[in-house]
This record gives structure tokens, C-alpha cells and sequence, in this order.
């Protein structure tokens, strides 16, 4: 079950940042990374990793990982990505056990 998980967290780690980012994410993207049947799963556990992850003072977007920042929505999400995949990685797998194990 775990080696499951840990690939639909990789599949998720961009869409994550993106939605972390303010950058807009269509549920047809989640839908077309883990199937209809975990879509709204991974959503559920996408929305809350990425409130973790992204702090907004004012207009302006900083990193809660590291508190690094400013960044423009495009910098915060190359951000994320270079510098915190794993990290990211392992709180949505995280969130998807939690969500898991909630539904059995």
C-alpha cells in the first residue's frame, strides 16, 4: 500500500506547488494524474498540504518551509519545486494515508 501511495504523492508534488503558488489548477489535472476514483481524495490532500506550504502577507507570497520570499506566483512555485519536492513529497503522502485511513 505504502509504495502506492508514495507514487500518486510524486504525481501530486507539481500540482501541489501550483495550486500552493495561487497558480489555477483544474480538477481534470488531478483527475487525469491519479483517476476519477482518487480525484477528490488527492484534491482534499492537495488544498490542505498546500496551505502548509505558503504564507500571503499583503499581495506578496513567502515560502513557510524556509520563509524565504518574496516571490511572484511563477518564483514561489519554481521555488517549491527546486527546493522542497521531497519535503512536499512526504507531507502529501502523509495527507493521503490520513484520508485513507479515514474512508476504511
Amino acid at each position: 500500500m505504502d509504495s502506492g501511495i508514495s507514487i500518486t504523492a510524486e504525481k501530486l508534488v507539481e500540482v501541489t506547488t501550483k495550486y500552493a503558488s495561487k497558480i489555477s489548477v483544474k480538477d481534470e489535472e488531478i483527475e487525469r494524474l491519479v483517476g476519477i476514483s482518487m480525484r477528490n481524495i488527492a484534491k482534499t490532500s492537495v488544498q490542505r498540504v498546500s496551505f502548509w506550504l505558503v504564507e500571503e502577507r499583503g499581495n506578496l507570497l513567502y515560502c513557510k518551509l524556509c520563509n524565504k520570499g518574496p516571490f511572484t506566483k511563477k518564483g514561489l512555485y519554481l521555488h517549491l519545486l527546486r527546493l522542497h519536492k521531497d519535503e512536499i513529497k512526504a507531507l502529501i503522502e502523509d495527507e493521503l494515508k490520513h484520508e485513507i485511513k479515514a474512508i476504511l
